[in-house]
């Protein structure tokens, strides 16, 4: 029954929330998503994970909430199918952010995030047979190639940037959690938070980032967009011969000027994301297994 009434509470909380920034110049109802992808798996709290085998998803490194939540045998939400949480693998080059960084110098933020490797392999302790995961990239140009990207996070658009807590959840569904948590294994996603894709150029690929730029006017395409704050491990991809491969996955976007007057999501915003390409030796070292 707690179950039932949170997903309910959820639902009321959330359901007038948006996704992705967007062109300030384009109907926000292009943008939206009517079938969220196969591959795309909402985690625990906030952001996406995407599907590349039956028994793996992968993520970011930093929506792996470990300091405040144990996800061995958790229940994940896999399409309407039910499946366990075995085992998490953390990239051993993740670090954490350290530090207070609500003003000052971003220079040594982006430092952090620029040294870290933020990627996780989750095992799932059923195969997934009822939907198809999908394929990772196996090249290295990706410089230059029309991306599209997924997200459930914060709406905004580029001329006024991503609006403040627009992400969620609330702080009601917060607290609920406090209270369900000693009940029941449930945990808030965003699965029911309306979806959106957006399309961008893939502008540097180097190491384990690929960079792009939310551009304007006649330099953008017509449904240029940027991830925002809760859509971290939204899938991004390509397509090879009208099949989608997978390229990255969104991670953190470059500050510029001092912390504590920086607006994110506007137009000249540099979106970063792990790039999958330069992990998978990485990946299927441990896929193998």
């Amino acid at each position: 029954m707690l179950k039932q009434l949170s997903t309910l509470l959820v639902l009321l909380i959330t359901m007038s929330v948006n996704a992705v920034v967007i062109r300030h110049d384009v109907n926000a109802d292009l943008y939206q998503v009517n079938q969220v992808p196969e591959f795309y798996v909402d985690m625990p709290f906030q952001g996406g994970s995407v599907l590349i085998d039956e028994h793996w998803l992968l993520a970011p490194a930093h929506v792996i909430y470990t300091f405040m939540y144990d996800y061995q045998d958790k229940p994940i939400m896999i399409h309407g199918v039910e499946n366990k949480i075995a085992q998490v693998i953390i990239h051993d080059g993740f670090k954490r952010v350290e530090g207070d960084w609500s003003q000052g110098d971003p220079k040594p933020l982006m430092q952090q995030m620029n040294r870290s490797k933020d990627i996780a392999l989750i095992r799932l302790s059923n195969p997934v047979t009822h939907i198809k995961p999908i394929a990772l990239y196996q090249g290295n140009d990706e410089q230059g190639q029309v991306i599209t990207g997924y997200g459930r996070g914060a709406i905004g658009n580029g001329k006024t940037g991503e609006i403040e807590d627009s992400q969620g959840p609330s702080l009601i569904t917060y607290g609920w959690y406090q209270v369900t948590k000693y009940f029941t294994d449930w945990v808030f996603t965003q699965d029911n938070y309306p979806m959106r894709s957006y399309n961008n150029v893939i502008s540097e690929a180097n190491e384990q980032w690929l960079r792009f730029t939310f551009e304007q006017g006649a330099s953008a395409l017509p449904l240029e967009g940027m991830f925002g704050s809760g859509d971290s491990g939204g899938a991004v991809i390509m397509y090879q011969n009208d099949v989608p491969i997978l390229v990255g996955f969104a991670a953190w976007t470059e500050i510029h000027g001092p912390l504590e007057q920086h607006v994110p999501g506007k137009y000249g915003t540099t979106g970063v994301l792990t790039r999958v390409s330069y992990f998978n030796q990485w990946i299927t070292q441990h896929v193998n297994k």
